[in-house]
């Protein structure tokens, strides 16, 4: 019986009766093979099943057919097979005809036979995503566009021209159509010279990404200054005396159309601008209201122009507001972070951190983290650096120490980072995705690729769950997580359902071979040992390893039901943090 899965990301919940209908079929259908394959496993070495049931507890409704009751019960956080002699420790004698006659008893069987019995249901979520794997790529799963949203300052990619908006249509010998093509394209590649192919304005531009001398290129994305993720159209007016800000425009609208073409990110919104001496910008302002400003530009307006400052500030006076600070947060244990300390605002346009000019946000994240040497303790302390930011059109310097604190990194395990207490002011956007077919052998292959990826890192994080290293309470989910992941995954489509499905399928048959009793793993222990030593082990020891097991599984299962719901009710971790009382500085 499954009581939870180890889920690798965090959901919320929604509504709707088709989400709701395909997250209950969803959670059915994993409950549904893996006491199947008990089920199946168990027919075939002569075992009689009493029961299968879907969900635990009282019965709701079922059928008997052929000596055994399928049924569907009320609480459902699992399912179970009940075969004939399976309850050595009942009570109540119901079990009492299983010791009569031998003939289809689960524990008169062989204990090789009862392992395989006992192995079958995790074995079945493993093998699943297997095949859930390979028909999503044969049918196309979408995948990002290969568009680009980023280039990094002073990187191949930017000395080779690669433009934010190109699209990569082919990396050495490799046609790429997805981001997806390019990192394997990328990953293979050997050498100080790459030639690639970008598709702009509808034409293919071959471009060479050349390394430094002695060096070799990177064989990731980032290490070239290519990034998939493009800063939307929110804009930063940092200076009252600019164009932008002189015909209307205010800090936080967001940029519709520029002369009636749509935008989508700051790369388009600087591309329909460039060279123009006037320009229809259509935009949304804070309240949401829908407003068109006639630009034009100011030959008389000339500050100061610093390296991040563009083309595009330089004429309009326009920047991306993922390159000023938004909201000012503290630290996550409530003391007052730098930001709050050392008069950084928020709308303030990050001109220069440390040593490193501000083209994007993560030439911010980049110096901050380099205020830290080698990997950062608990203990460790960040050296001082300086902000040069651009407020109300005064440009102003701000020294300022981060703090090192503890957090958790995408992969949900702890570490130490350096941290200012703000975040950018706009947002990021994924390019969209196209379908990406492939043929059945190359899916395939694909496909035990990535099961073999997920659940290895699924035995890692339990790993660092024992260790210490990685938080239980953002690793660990219970049925209410389960079913908001998938009711999530339903609301996003069959492909996204069918991969959450497949993951969920890899968590469930990774919780339930954990050695821990009650759980399908810890009778593989008990059976296995049986195997070796040739008698079983003692029933008062079985038992009481029952107990403990059953008592630790309840017990983890009321904590994670919890946090679960305080996931949904709770906290929003990508939301400002707001006190009662300013925090104080030290």
């Amino acid at each position: 019986m499954s009581f939870g899965m180890l889920i690798p990301f965090g959901m919320s919940l929604s509504s709707g009766l088709q989400p709701l209908a395909m997250m209950v079929l969803l959670v059915g259908t994993l409950v549904l093979l893996h006491e199947g394959g008990h089920f199946v496993v168990a027919r075939l070495f002569g075992v009689s099943v009493k029961v299968f049931s879907i969900g635990v507890g009282k019965r709701l409704f079922g059928v008997k057919i052929g000596g055994t009751d399928y049924r569907v019960s009320m609480l459902p956080i699992g399912g179970y097979v009940r075969w004939v002699g399976a309850d050595p420790f009942a009570d109540s004698g119901q079990d009492d005809d299983d010791w009569i006659d031998a003939k289809g008893s689960f524990i008169h069987k062989p204990a090789w036979q009862r392992l395989l019995i006992v192995a079958a249901g995790p074995v079945t979520n493993l093998v699943l995503p297997l095949f859930v794997f390979t028909a999503l790529f044969v049918a196309g799963e979408p995948q990002p566009r290969a568009e680009v949203g980023r280039v990094e300052h002073d990187t191949a990619a930017e000395k080779a021209g690669v433009e934010i908006g190109d699209s990569i249509v082919r990396v050495g010998d490799t046609d790429t159509l997805t981001w997806v093509d390019v990192y394997e394209a990328l990953y293979t590649f050997e050498g100080e010279v790459l030639p690639i192919v970008v598709r702009r304005n509808g034409v293919d531009l071959p471009l060479t990404l050349t390394a430094e001398a002695g060096a070799e290129l990177g064989t990731f994305a980032s290490t070239l200054g290519l990034g998939d993720s493009a800063a939307d159209t929110t804009v930063i007016i940092d200076d009252p005396a600019s164009p932008a800000w002189r015909a209307g425009m205010a800090q936080g609208d967001v940029i519709l159309k520029v002369d009636g073409v749509d935008v989508r990110t700051w790369g388009d919104v600087s591309r329909q601008l460039h060279g123009k001496m006037g320009a229809a910008v259509e935009a949304r302002n804070l309240a949401g209201a829908t407003f068109t400003v006639n630009l034009q530009p100011d030959p008389t307006w000339a500050p100061e122009r610093f390296p991040a400052d563009d083309e595009t500030w330089a004429t309009w006076g326009l920047a991306s507001a993922t390159v000023s600070i938004g909201h000012i947060r503290g630290l996550p244990d409530g003391r007052a972070s730098a930001a709050q300390c050392f008069g950084l605002k928020e709308g303030d346009r990050l001109l220069r951190v440390g040593e490193r000019d501000i083209y994007t946000f993560l030439d911010v994240l980049k110096a901050v983290g380099a205020t830290v040497d080698g990997k950062p303790t608990e203990e460790g302390k960040a050296r001082p650096i300086d902000f040069k930011v651009r407020r109300a059109g005064e440009v102003l310097t701000l020294s300022m120490q981060p703090d090192v604190v503890q957090d958790t990194d995408s992969y949900g395990r702890y570490t130490y980072v350096p941290r200012i207490g703000f975040g950018p002011g706009g947002d990021f956007l994924a390019p969209l995705d196209v379908p990406r077919p492939y043929g059945l052998l190359t899916a395939a292959k694909r496909a035990g690729q990535e099961t073999w990826y997920i659940g290895t890192f699924m035995v890692q994080q339990i790993g660092l769950i024992i260790t210490g290293d990685a938080p239980v309470s953002k690793n660990l989910g219970g049925p209410i997580e389960i079913f908001n992941t998938a009711r999530k995954a339903a609301e996003q489509g069959v492909f996204v359902a069918a991969r959450v499905f497949a993951q969920l399928s890899l968590s469930l048959g990774v919780i339930n071979l954990l050695p821990i009793p009650v759980l399908d793993g810890g009778q593989i222990v008990t059976y296995a040992a049986e195997w070796l030593r040739g008698r079983p082990l003692p029933w008062r020891v079985r038992e009481r390893l029952q107990q403990v097991g059953l008592l630790f599984l309840v017990s983890l299962l009321l904590v994670v039901s919890v946090w679960d719901v305080q996931k949904i009710v709770g906290r929003d971790d990508d939301a400002p943090a707001v006190a009662a009382a300013p925090p104080k500085c030290a």
